[in-house]
């Protein structure tokens, strides 16, 4: 099998988490190489794979289509009952689309497993602070280019959990869970940050606390998290 473009501790997490889960019918979209296509079927699954680029895809026995997540999928409404979207969010020109589109593909009471970088963690904050970007933005003149040729290998949105929650709820998903995918055991040496901003924030008002979702965001899940956050949503009946 090819590189695997996300954490293994990701996919170990999706894996752990989709054994629990009754087999059904799986979308997997961004596929990248098909690490954890692969794996999702040696669950069980019936795995179906969609991508914009088909060239790093490596998984044998499984159905890859080209497609692109700012726009509509090839597939029919309500075929799946689960979709598992890794690392792909961050990369696309649109993300509120793919949110639409997992909606539309999912049947009523289907599952959707995200994971996205953890913008709001400690170390992003900081960096943030000190430069001003949340990930690096590539020239392409460092590679003897005028401009890429394409964009998808780019962090291009910087999508907070908020935004992230605000678009689901908004599309008819109700978010089960959020997790982490590992410990950053060297973020404890920026906590006298953590709690200089929630010593800072707590003479907020509450309406002031609600309206910038301090409840979530200085969570320790979030402000303290790994690289990676995990998502688990349903879709409504």
């Amino acid at each position: 099998m090819g590189e695997v473009l996300a954490r293994i501790e990701t996919h170990d997490w999706i894996i752990d988490a989709l054994s629990r889960e009754p087999k059904g019918i799986l979308l997997d979209a961004p596929a990248g190489t098909g690490e954890l296509a692969q794996r999702i079927k040696d669950l069980g699954f019936s795995v179906f794979c969609c991508d914009i680029n088909l060239s790093s895809f490596s998984a044998t026995g499984i159905e890859i289509k080209k497609g692109d997540l700012n726009q509509s999928l090839p597939y029919p409404s309500g075929k799946f009952d689960f979709i598992t979207c890794i690392e792909g969010l961050e990369h696309l020109e649109n993300p509120f689309n793919a949110i639409r589109e997992f909606n539309r593909l999912l049947k009523p009471g289907g599952k959707l497993f995200i994971s996205l970088p953890n913008y709001l963690n400690i170390e992003r904050r900081f960096r943030f602070l000190v430069t001003g970007l949340f990930s690096k933005i590539p020239s392409p003149r460092t590679l003897g280019k005028e401009r890429f040729e394409n964009l998808w290998m780019l962090h291009l949105i910087p999508m907070t959990y908020p935004i992230l929650k605000l678009i689901l709820e908004h599309e008819g998903f109700k978010i089960l869970s959020i997790d982490k995918d590992k410990e950053k055991k060297r973020m404890k040496w920026l906590l006298p940050l953590v709690w200089g901003i929630r010593l800072y924030c707590f003479f907020w008002s509450k309406k002031q606390k609600e309206n910038y979702h301090l409840k979530d965001t200085l969570s320790p899940l979030l402000i303290m998290g790994g690289n990676t956050l995990i998502v688990t949503a349903i879709k409504g009946n």
